[in-house]
């Protein structure tokens, strides 16, 4: 078998009162197949206050393939200590669906038609995040690259609804290589932003983002504004 596995750790943390505190946190895997698809596990904990006046619990399986184009995948939401929703969704060029039972409208089946297919997915987990740097195009020499039709799973900011297959327009900026510190130790990464302004009904912080070069592994991520919370790799292992 040549596959391989990574598996880590990430505390969110946020500036409360003049104090930093932590308020959640992300453990997460990547299994790099061997036909180069890359599987992503991520169980997110989210407390009060941090985005919203709810806590949130968050399991996520996701897939993509070499492409870092999104295949497939799985996501499971608690909401203040109570069940909301749970889908499964999957991604061809030609159809986005999702499968989807969740507490205000029950069963929901989702079969959207693309035009296009679609470039990236989010699923909310801080890990998927960073799987939609994989299609940005350093090939091109732009630094700001726009991203069309891509989906999310939640509009929500801390990702707390359906989970339901929503279209999101977005720029990516490649802001360079930059040799980063975090509490799992000094390491090299490309950092990258999200530009956002105007995306989603509620109006996000521009974001930034850290990750390993070529691998899209999570490093830090640094969101302003209402949130004012920075997202750091804690533990990070290697199972090659």
């Amino acid at each position: 078998m040549n596959h391989r596995n990574v598996r880590g750790k990430i505390l969110y943390m946020a500036e409360r009162e003049g104090q930093h505190l932590e308020r959640g946190r992300e453990w997460f895997s990547m299994t790099v197949h061997d036909d180069g698809q890359r599987t992503v596990r991520s169980h997110c904990e989210i407390e009060l206050g941090l985005v919203a006046d709810r806590t949130v619990i968050r399991d996520v399986t996701y897939t993509v393939d070499r492409n870092f184009k999104p295949l497939d995948g799985f996501v499971r939401l608690h909401s203040s200590g109570k069940y909301l929703g749970s889908g499964w969704f999957r991604v061809t060029d030609e159809l986005a669906e999702c499968e989807n039972h969740n507490v205000r409208d029950g069963r929901v089946s989702q079969r959207l038609e693309l035009d296009n297919p679609i470039p990236s997915l989010g699923a909310h987990a801080l890990t998927c995040d960073i799987l939609h740097l994989g299609r940005f195009d350093h090939g091109r020499g732009e630094s700001i690259q726009p991203v069309r039709g891509a989906m999310l799973t939640s509009l929500e900011h801390d990702g707390c609804s359906g989970p339901l297959l929503a279209p999101v327009d977005f720029d990516i900026e490649y802001v360079g290589p930059e040799t980063i510190q975090v509490p799992a130790g000094s390491i090299e990464t490309d950092h990258y932003r999200f530009l956002l302004e105007g995306t989603l009904p509620q109006e996000h912080p521009t974001e930034d983002l850290w990750c390993i070069p070529e691998e899209f592994i999570f490093v830090k991520i640094s969101v302003g504004g209402y949130m004012n919370a920075t997202f750091e790799l804690a533990e990070l292992e290697y199972e090659y």
